[in-house]
């Protein structure tokens, strides 16, 4: 049985057991990020930043101080029942980027706990703090890639959209920061600015699908002559391809210019040549996506599955990933499959 922990010198005990894992936290935070981070790029997924940090002490001091409706510690076994000493932010720029990225996460750390906070607020029929918990923990017999030495590790990832952070971070300050945070006016003015922030993010939503389909009436492949090939210029086309697919983050758009040039794929008519009658549903179902990938990594996957091994070797060294090689070795598996 765990011990129980009891206010003022139990707290001390925890602390002194914290610092004296605080490079095992970092480590694990580190490798953990460094996964993240790889797993949204190589969905080809969007968004804003992934912040990671570990507790900061003053911070765990005063949650392990937390008592219970009768007095009692709230925390009674100490560092065991803090989920989130190792804690990320994913925050997208749309609602719905976020629950890919949720979804692409899911599939290489173990779920131990979720918590919707929309749809809590929803149940109370209030507004509030609108963003997505997910507790994980790295998987002891398949962890995820950089993160074997850490097996077991708990962490938790907070899902939000850069509207729901800025309401976040400014509300924290308030709250936890400021004075008078309880008067009735305070409280009005942070609810009324909730509800106008998912406002907003629904119809940064509906920006987005309808710049989409103006691009789609527009026939950019059609106006594509033998224009330079450029990031913008692929958006462009892949908007119109594949409209169904989010769009990748503005970077790796200017990195598959570079995975077409290694295949001789020069231009922008080129590129529409090549993906203008591509059967993207075909992709998708021999590699089996969880969820909808992003624009650059189904292309990624055409490229492949168009030039196989030679695709391999000519692109195995473009961007930093170390690991690209055997990745494409194993999605060249499953396209043969």
């Amino acid at each position: 049985m765990m011990e129980q922990v009891e206010p003022a010198s139990d707290i001390e005990d925890c602390m002194r057991e914290f610092m004296a894992k605080h490079e095992h936290y970092k480590a694990a935070k580190d490798s953990i990020y460094n996964a993240i981070a790889a797993r949204l790029k190589d969905d080809g997924l969007n968004y804003h930043v992934v912040q990671h940090r570990v507790k900061d002490p003053d911070s765990l001091r005063a949650k392990l101080a937390r008592t219970g409706h009768d007095g009692s510690p709230k925390y009674r076994n100490g560092l065991d029942d803090i989920v989130d000493m190792i804690g990320l932010r994913v925050i997208t720029y749309l609602e719905g980027d976020v629950e890919r990225a949720m979804e692409a996460l899911t599939g290489w750390f173990t779920v131990l706990e979720r918590v919707d906070k929309r749809a809590e607020q929803k149940q109370k029929g209030t507004f509030g703090y609108s963003g997505q918990h997910i507790v994980f923990q790295i998987d002891e017999s398949n962890p995820a890639p950089g993160c074997s030495e850490h097996h077991g590790q708990r962490f938790e990832v907070q899902f939000r959209t850069i509207l729901q952070h800025a309401w976040a971070e400014f509300e924290h300050d308030v709250r936890y920061k400021g004075a008078n945070h309880d008067r009735p006016e305070v409280n009005r003015a942070f609810t009324l600015a909730s509800g106008l922030i998912e406002l907003a993010d629904r119809e940064f939503s509906n920006i987005d699908a309808a710049v989409k389909a103006q691009t789609v009436d527009e026939n950019p492949a059609a106006r594509a002559s033998d224009e330079v090939l450029t990031g913008e210029g692929l958006q462009e086309l892949l908007d119109q391809f594949i409209p169904g697919n989010p769009r990748s983050r503005t970077e790796q758009y200017a990195w598959l210019v570079e995975l077409l040039e290694a295949n001789g794929v020069a231009s922008l008519s080129a590129a529409a040549e090549l993906l203008a009658s591509v059967d993207w549903e075909s992709i998708a179902d021999r590699i089996s996506y969880k969820f909808r990938p992003g624009h650059v990594r189904i292309v990624d996957d055409y490229l492949l599955d168009q030039w196989g091994q030679d695709y391999v070797e000519r692109t195995q060294d473009v961007g930093n990933d170390v690991r690209r090689r055997e990745k494409l070795e194993h999605r060249l598996r499953k396209l043969r499959e």
